[in-house]
């Protein structure tokens, strides 16, 4: 099944922000966002098999596969400027679709957005997949974000955790290797109590893959600060959305 989830009518598009989720979520999280944002700039989703309208598929096999796969989905919007939108794992995806997305093409989003992302070092240990249920309820316990009662619920975590470690896998097997960095502005945004990611080294990270560096945004919340303050990320999102285009494209609902 396409891994590619389209929340605005077509009909209505300027341009497209194409949106990755973070490991364990799935393109519903911005299903909201197309009634929410200026009118003309659309809404997709992204995600990797096993979840969602996906569940049932195996699972992706590793980041390279994962990459192409979206690269291959995203290719109806490209008749129009895109812009890339990554959430945690979802922004390291969002990189090596954009770098993808040159090769194939020859051309780059227009901008790509990094959310709750550090390249380098997470503050927090590294979870890797073959980590037991007990360690990966802890990791998650401690990123925050997620209800306890959720995280006691057997069926929540039967539903979440192999999805958890297949995103992790990925994650684990990715390799990009030395590339020259993009020439589109990278915007960071960063969760002001977001225990996972270090601002200053995210920074310094998401500068070295691009030469049009942008100054940082911060927001209120933790490292899922995205859906616990989404008015302002996505007044910063329709802000960063129009200056990509010089105001040209986009106009206030």
């Amino acid at each position: 099944m396409n891994a590619l989830r389209v929340w605005s009518k077509t009909d209505e598009v300027r341009m497209w922000l194409i949106c990755l989720p973070p490991g364990g979520g799935d393109a519903r999280l911005f299903r909201d966002w197309a009634g929410r944002l200026p009118e003309g700039l659309g809404v997709a989703a992204l995600e990797l098999p096993g979840r969602g309208v996906r569940k049932g598929e195996p699972w992706a096999d590793g980041a390279e596969a994962a990459v192409g796969e979206f690269a291959d989905a995203v290719e109806p919007l490209l008749e129009r400027p895109v812009l890339l939108f990554g959430h945690s794992m979802g922004a390291v995806l969002a990189l090596d679709l954009a770098h993808e997305l040159r090769a194939r093409h020859g051309r780059e989003p227009l901008a790509l957005i990094a959310a709750a992302s550090e390249l380098s070092r997470p503050r927090t240990p590294t979870i890797r997949p073959e980590a037991s249920d007990g360690d990966l309820v802890r990791w998650l316990r401690d990123l925050g974000g997620t209800p306890e009662e959720l995280l006691t619920s057997a069926e929540f975590l039967a539903e979440l955790l192999p999805v958890l470690r297949a995103d992790l896998g990925v994650a684990a097997d990715r390799n990009p290797g030395a590339r020259a960095p993009l020439t589109c502005p990278v915007h960071v945004y960063l969760g002001e109590q977001d225990p996972m990611v270090d601002g200053l080294a995210a920074q310094r990270d998401w500068a070295a893959q691009t030469t049009r560096e942008q100054p940082p945004r911060s927001f209120p919340g933790g490292h899922f600060f995205v859906q616990e303050t989404a008015g302002p990320v996505l007044a910063a999102l329709a802000e960063d959305a129009d200056a990509a285009v010089g105001g040209r494209l986009l106009r206030s609902r």
